[in-house]
């Protein structure tokens, strides 16, 4: 053999022997696994106090617009946009000297009549006296007497009256606070003429609010008036666990098909504002027994839900039952009075094509 035809036998001789390594050093391909089926799994039982979630808005129990019952001129602001005023506190204030000039007639009036009075009296009693003594007086002439006492008496009754109004004009020229609350609203600048029942003042009470909402029939059919409520707000995250259920209007909003619901919330630290958007947490009703099954156990027919099961024969069944609350991968559903039927388990995955009386898995597994 030539030198030539020696060399390239060697190389051919390496170059088998390296790629006979190169095959065993890779690694055997695993089998692939099978694909999963359906599982049936036991449902949890889960002892379920029922809640309600409903969103609103925030209202001040009382409000007012206040108004001067009298026509004047706006002598004084004295409240500020946003104070807490209490009750009886002064808001504004009209010029009143008119007011205190026809109070000032009408005293001296009640002073006049009162003195006319005292006179018709002293005449009355004189002419008595002289009457009883010797019945030097007419009958007639005492008849007079008494009249003109009586219409004294009417008169400084009359004077008295027209005192008190003037009072009480005078008092309308000052608009003060019917309730404790804050002030929303007040005029800007003095001196210019006020209307009787013209709007000046906005009043709101803050220490107890209202939160409006309402509910499904089903869910108002759980919510007992009394019942303890938590409230908060979003915004702020102003929480309290003492709110209570004030009113469940006993019939159905037309507009909306739905229940109205009033919530009361004590405010006395002000940490909720009225008109804020307001979410609440209702309880519905005593503890009862739900069961925790797999999301994709669920159905939904008619717009009822269902969870698909199998007993021991294996075969699929639609259990109806109501959903209560829902989160990621597992549901809490309310199947009936009766409870979740012996036998029954949950197919964890439900196979495409899924029906009624479809074998899903083997019996009794």
């Amino acid at each position: 053999m030539s030198p030539a035809r020696a060399s390239l036998l060697l190389l051919s001789l390496a170059l088998s022997a390296a790629c006979g390594r190169r095959a065993d050093a890779l690694p055997a391909a695993e089998p692939a696994a099978p694909a999963a089926g359906p599982a049936l799994v036991e449902p949890a039982r889960v002892r379920h106090a029922g809640e309600v979630l409903a969103t609103g808005l925030l209202r001040s129990r009382q409000t007012a617009q206040l108004a001067p019952s009298v026509p004047g001129t706006l002598q004084r602001v004295v409240a500020r946009r946003g104070q807490q005023v209490v009750e009886g506190a002064t808001l504004l204030i009209l010029d009143g000297d008119a007011a205190r000039a026809t109070l000032a007639q009408a005293e001296a009036a009640v002073s006049a009549a009162e003195a006319q009075l005292r006179l018709a009296e002293d005449a009355l009693r004189r002419t008595a006296e002289i009457q009883k003594a010797d019945g030097g007086v007419a009958p007639a002439q005492l008849v007079q007497v008494e009249a003109q006492r009586d219409l004294a008496a009417a008169q400084a009754a009359a004077a008295r009256a027209q005192r008190q109004q003037a009072e009480v004009n005078l008092r309308y020229h000052t608009l003060r606070a019917p309730f404790p609350g804050v002030v929303t609203r007040v005029p800007e600048g003095v001196g210019m003429p006020v209307a009787p029942g013209a709007p000046l003042v906005s009043l709101e009470s803050t220490r107890t609010l209202v939160l409006d909402t309402s509910l499904t029939q089903e869910e108002a059919a759980a919510v007992a008036p009394g019942a303890a409520v938590e409230v908060w707000v979003p915004a702020t995250g102003a929480r309290t666990r003492e709110a209570r259920v004030a009113v469940v209007v006993p019939a159905v909003d037309p507009a909306t098909g739905r229940v109205p619901v009033e919530i009361e919330i004590s405010n006395a630290a002000g940490r909720f504002l009225p008109h804020a958007s307001a979410r609440a947490r209702l309880p519905a009703g005593p503890p009862r027994d739900l069961y925790r099954v797999p999301t994709g156990a669920l159905l939904q027919r008619d717009g009822a839900h269902a969870v698909w099961t199998a007993g021991a024969d294996g075969k699929a069944r639609a259990l109806p039952a109501r959903l209560v609350a829902q989160e990621g991968d597992s549901a809490l559903v309310d199947p009936g009075p009766g409870g979740w039927p012996a036998g029954l388990r949950v197919v964890e995955r439900p196979p495409l094509g899924i029906a009624e009386g479809v074998a899903v898995a083997e019996a009794g597994r």
